[in-house]
């Protein structure tokens, strides 16, 4: 047998494993002293997801795990007592004039303002509003592009970068609950 490619690595036999599948039949026949015992017929099928859904396997498994995800899956972050959201916008943030822009759910609160990814169900950054001391809008350059983003100073010299599609409306809400407490 000669191989196709030489240096097939892992990745390339998991790729076509997902891609193709792979489909393993066996009859077994377990006998004791030429007496047949036990008899197994085994069929073994491995492949990724889509390609089991694309020969019609899996199917109602498949529909009733995503249903399930769906009816189960937490939709809005657990808020305080007493907290109020003002405003909730997708956008991007970055600490400290990090060069890492990461993308979630932003909430403003009359508490806080704060980060949440929807599918781990996770805050990621939050700010108290009364550690705010300073908001300002400014213009920095993002992926060779100009772009206007909120600049929130916090009392223990760290700064937040808020970027979204309605910066002004979101300034002036901040502004706002700032000034509320």
């Amino acid at each position: 047998m000669i191989p196709e490619r030489e240096g097939d690595s892992l990745v390339e036999l998991l790729d076509r494993l997902l891609n193709k599948g792979l489909v393993l039949n066996a009859d077994v026949l377990i006998s004791v002293g030429g007496i047949p015992l036990i008899g197994l017929s085994l069929r073994l099928l491995a492949a990724g997801i889509e390609t089991m859904l694309e020969y019609g396997l899996f199917e109602q498994f498949d529909k009733d795990t995503r249903a399930w995800e769906l009816e189960h899956r937490i939709n809005k972050p657990a808020l305080m007592s007493e907290e109020e959201v003002m405003l909730r916008f997708y956008g991007s943030y970055s600490h400290n004039q990090s060069k890492n822009w990461n993308y979630c759910f932003i909430y403003l609160t009359n508490y806080r303002i704060f980060g949440w990814n929807k599918s781990v169900n996770k805050i990621l950054y939050e700010m108290p509003l009364k550690k705010i001391l300073e908001i300002t809008v400014v213009t920095n350059i993002h992926e060779e592009k100009e772009r206007e983003e909120i600049c929130v100073k916090a009392n223990d010299d760290s700064f937040l970068y808020v970027h979204s599609q309605n910066i002004n409306e979101i300034y002036c809400k901040l502004i706002k609950e700032v000034h509320c407490i």
